[in-house]
C-alpha cells in the first residue's frame, strides 16, 4: 500500500518538474520511508493516548530510539513485520508503566546496571540489512556507550530525587534494547547455521 502511494507521489513530482526521472528510485525510498515512520509515530501516540500515558511514552522513545539506532539488534524482514513487532513493543512498555507496582519500580537502578553492563559488552549488534565495518563498529560502540552511560545517570539521578516511575521508563528503555540486541544476536546465529 505505502509503496504505491510512494510511486504515485514521485511520479508526480517528475510530471511536474520537481525531481528529475533518474532520481526516481532516491524519492520514491524517500516517500515511502517518510510514511511508514509517519505511520508508526502515529501508531505509537495512539497507543500513549489510550493508556494516558503520552507524557511517558515520549520519554521512552526519545530515550530508547537513539539508543537503538546506535546499538543495532534484530530487524524485521519486511516494513509490515518491523511495524507490528513495534507497535507490539510499544504496548508492553505501556502495560509495564501502567500495570507494575510501585515497589517493583524501585529496582529501576538493578535493572538498569544489569541491562547496561551486557549492552556494554555486545553493541553494536549488525544486522543483515546493515553490516559494519571496523571503522562503523568502533564509532558505534562509542556513540552507544555515551547514551548508555548518560541514561544509566539519569537513572540513578530520578532515583536519588524519589522519581521512581522516570527511573522506571529509563531502565525500560535499557532493557527493550538490551532485548532487540540479543535478538539480533540469536538470528544472526542462528541465519549463520542455517546457510
Amino acid at each position: 500500500m505505502l509503496g504505491k502511494v510512494s510511486v504515485s507521489l514521485t511520479n508526480r513530482l517528475i510530471k511536474n518538474n520537481i525531481i528529475k526521472q533518474e532520481d526516481f528510485e532516491i524519492y520514491q525510498f524517500g516517500i515511502e520511508n517518510f510514511m511508514m515512520r509517519a505511520c508508526h509515530i502515529i501508531s505509537y501516540l495512539i497507543l500513549g493516548l489510550s493508556f494516558n500515558l503520552l507524557p511517558e511514552l515520549l520519554i521512552f522513545l526519545i530515550a530508547f530510539m537513539p539508543l537503538r539506532e546506535n546499538s543495532g539488534g534484530y530487524h524485521a524482514k519486511t516494513p509490515l513485520k518491523c511495524y507490528i513487532l513495534s507497535c507490539a513493543a510499544i504496548f508492553i512498555f505501556l502495560c509495564l508503566v501502567r500495570f507494575t507496582p510501585a515497589e517493583i519500580m524501585e529496582y529501576s537502578v538493578i535493572l538498569s546496571l544489569a541491562s547496561s553492563l551486557i549492552l556494554f559488552l555486545i553493541v553494536p549488534v549488525e544486522s543483515e540489512n546493515k553490516p559494519l565495518d571496523d571503522t562503523e563498529l568502533t564509532y558505534y560502540k562509542s556513540k552507544a556507550g555515551f547514551i548508555i552511560i548518560i541514561e544509566l545517570a539519569l537513572v540513578l539521578i530520578f532515583k536519588m530525587l524519589l522519581w521512581n516511575e522516570l527511573s522506571f521508563i529509563l531502565a525500560l528503555s535499557l532493557t527493550f534494547e538490551l532485548l532487540v540486541a540479543l535478538a539480533g544476536i540469536y538470528f544472526k546465529i542462528y541465519d549463520l547455521k542455517s546457510i
